[in-house]
This record gives structure tokens, C-alpha cells and sequence, in this order.
């Protein structure tokens, strides 16, 4: 257990779990893409909070499998994204109606209808010292 525990420090996340880079055009690109839940988007925008120094964004189509809870904890999510001052990308329907409810930041949430429509936003508002997050991703069959 302490060799197991000494190593602990030196373990990397598999990949995309908030994955850090900076790409070409000088855009902060986070991707935590793998899967989302509340506690770990919540991390996810603290990350979002302190990187970058321009705008910061925030693409997500929400997140799934939880049940009765969904709904509140996307709207709960959505205010947090708000509070934090980020701009929020909406993927899909699957759960834009709570993440539109929960964003309050004084202008609309970007609605999208997919991935490839955000990464396209992205690109074309998105410059050098700004910050973007992919906050999950969900396959085709979610609408």
C-alpha cells in the first residue's frame, strides 16, 4: 500500500478527462468529454475559472443517466456556469430546456443542434486567451 500510495501523485487521467492543450490559434481548449456528472462538471468549471484570460465558454450537451435528479441538477449546473461568468454553449435538446432555465447571465445560452456545430462556434468567436471547456459528449442517438 505505500508504494501504491507514493505513486498516487504521479498518476496521469486517461484521456479525455479535462485534458488541457493549447491549440494554434492561441485558444485554451479543455476537454473533460469522456462523461460528466455533478460534482466532477462542477471541478470542470473551476478548471474553466482559472484558465485563459479572455472570454471563457463552456459546450456541453448537459448531463444524462441520473435519473429523477437530471433535470435539477443541469439547471443547477447551468447557474453555476452563469455565476462563474462563462458563456454557455447548449448541445442538442436532451436537456436544454433545464440548462436554458438555469442560465441566467444576463444574454441567451448559444443553442446548438450538435458537436460539429459547437466546434464550429467555437472556432469562429473564440481567439488567443480565451478558454473553452467541452463538458461532455453523447452519442447520436440522444437527440
Amino acid at each position: 500500500p505505500a508504494v501504491m500510495a507514493a505513486g498516487i501523485p504521479a498518476l496521469m487521467p486517461p484521456s479525455p478527462r479535462l485534458d488541457p492543450a493549447t491549440n494554434e490559434a492561441g485558444l485554451v481548449v479543455l476537454d473533460d468529454t469522456f462523461n460528466s456528472n455533478p460534482s466532477g462538471a462542477r471541478a470542470a468549471l473551476d478548471v474553466l475559472s482559472a484558465s485563459g484570460s479572455g472570454r471563457r465558454v463552456l459546450v456541453t450537451p448537459g448531463m444524462v443517466e441520473l435519473g429523477e435528479l437530471q433535470a435539477a441538477e443541469n439547471e443547477l449546473f447551468a447557474r453555476s456556469v452563469a455565476e462563474a461568468g462563462a458563456e454557455l454553449v447548449v448541445v442538442g435538446r436532451v436537456n436544454r430546456q433545464a440548462l436554458e432555465a438555469g442560465y441566467d447571465a444576463g444574454r441567451p445560452p448559444v443553442l446548438v443542434r450538435d458537436r460539429a456545430e459547437a466546434v464550429a462556434w467555437v472556432r469562429s468567436e473564440l481567439g488567443p486567451g480565451d478558454a473553452v471547456l467541452y463538458e461532455n459528449d453523447l452519442p447520436d442517438h440522444y437527440p
